[in-house]
């Protein structure tokens, strides 16, 4: 019996068509594109390849009264799935503005009432806070919060039904990666969460700096504690300040520290 050379199943044509897009043919696999949309095997929310404004709800604002003062708006506010418990995240340095007159650090004592979050334009929404999970009544808030520590962590009493918990990001950021900001100025008014897009520029001691240019002025404040999430809708880091005409995010490094002691 002469011994015949098997055919190829796959024509050449093809295999150049899969060494090139790679595992970007497999469902729910995309190969690395410019920019860093896409990384193998990442981790990727399944909204968002969807149009922005499908996405679901994710960011909240917070309503704090102390025993002495109120703030119907502070600032913005998002949950975190840690895989172990879901918790509330908003920016430290939130309490140096909306503080009662007798707070001097991360620490409420017996001067707040109550902490809710919710839904800008819906406020029946409602995520209402239990303890501070990073308290500390020797960190002052009289002062600027650096930003690589600007997180405050949160138990929460319920998770609500429609507010989508975000997860932290597992791979370290490319260059100019695209990046989403979402939530609300204090401009916008009782309008659905924005979505700004901006690029991420570069990691300094435990802060990340993005380029967006949407965000070139601090004319409209009020984003401070809006998650911003990468291209997968993993959590990248929080508003935290201006930094030029950059922005300047708490990267996820303290969080994770934090949370992993309270897990030990």
């Amino acid at each position: 019996m002469t011994d015949r050379p098997m055919r190829p199943l796959i024509k050449p044509t093809v295999i150049l068509l899969l060494a090139f897009y790679g595992e970007g043919l497999a469902p729910g696999r995309s190969a690395w594109l410019k920019n860093g949309i896409r990384s193998p095997g990442r981790p990727q929310e399944t909204w968002i390849d969807k149009p922005q404004k499908e996405w679901p709800q994710i960011t909240m604002i917070n309503q704090v009264e102390y025993v002495d003062k109120s703030f119907p708006i502070a600032a913005c506010s998002f949950l975190l799935d840690t895989g172990k418990e879901i918790v509330a995240v908003t920016a430290k340095h939130v309490l140096t503005y909306f503080k009662s007159a007798s707070m001097t650090s991360v620490s409420f004592g017996d001067r707040l009432k109550s902490w809710v979050m919710f839904p800008k334009n819906n406020p029946a929404d409602t995520v209402e806070i239990g303890a501070i999970v990073n308290e500390d009544p020797a960190e002052p808030i009289d002062r600027l919060i650096p930003s690589n520590v600007d997180w405050l962590l949160f138990s929460i009493k319920r998770k609500p039904d429609h507010i989508q918990p975000l997860k932290f990001r597992v791979d370290p950021l490319q260059s100019q990666e695209k990046v989403f900001i979402i939530g609300w100025r204090y401009t916008d008014k009782d309008c659905p969460q924005v979505v700004y897009e901006g690029n991420y520029v570069e990691s300094i001691d435990g802060a990340v700096i993005i380029s967006t240019k949407l965000l070139s002025d601090n004319r409209t404040p009020g984003l401070s504690g809006s998650p911003v999430i990468d291209a997968q809708g993993r959590l990248i880091g929080i508003m935290s300040q201006k930094y030029g005409k950059m922005e300047k995010l708490g990267s996820i490094e303290y969080p994770k520290r934090i949370l992993e002691a309270r897990y030990r």
